[in-house]
């Protein structure tokens, strides 16, 4: 994300009382990582740059908000899925994943639920 300007960074910053939005630690905690404004819903995913849409966020909310990477994270760690088709996320990264993703989509339900019935054919 471009840095938002001088006005918006303050704006977002006294908002949040210096502090990060996921897990409210204060920046005075971490003098040698400043923190971050973020997207809370991805351009990509069809966020917006309005300020309702930033967040203050500490360096470690990466781990905690980014979504599933099939080449560093173990599937079964992450998720598992229901009787019903459903995919359960077990982790803050499996149920952001699931949540963006939208792999609990009817659709996606209706397809795995007749994946199941066949396998018990």
């Amino acid at each position: 994300m471009p840095l938002p300007d001088a006005e918006t960074g303050r704006f977002v910053r006294e908002r949040a009382g210096n502090r990060c939005e996921y897990c409210l630690v204060q920046q005075r905690y971490y003098p040698d990582f400043a923190f971050h404004i973020e997207h809370i819903v991805a351009k990509q995913h069809g966020g917006s740059d309005d300020i309702d849409n930033l967040a203050l966020a500490c360096h470690q909310t990466d781990q905690l908000t980014r979504l599933f990477n099939p080449r560093a994270d173990v599937w079964d760690e992450q998720f598992r899925p229901d009787e019903d088709g459903h995919i359960v996320g077990l982790t803050a990264i499996g149920r952001t994943t699931a949540y963006v993703l939208g792999m609990n989509a009817d659709v996606r339900i209706r397809i795995r639920q007749e994946i199941l019935r066949l396998a018990e054919d």
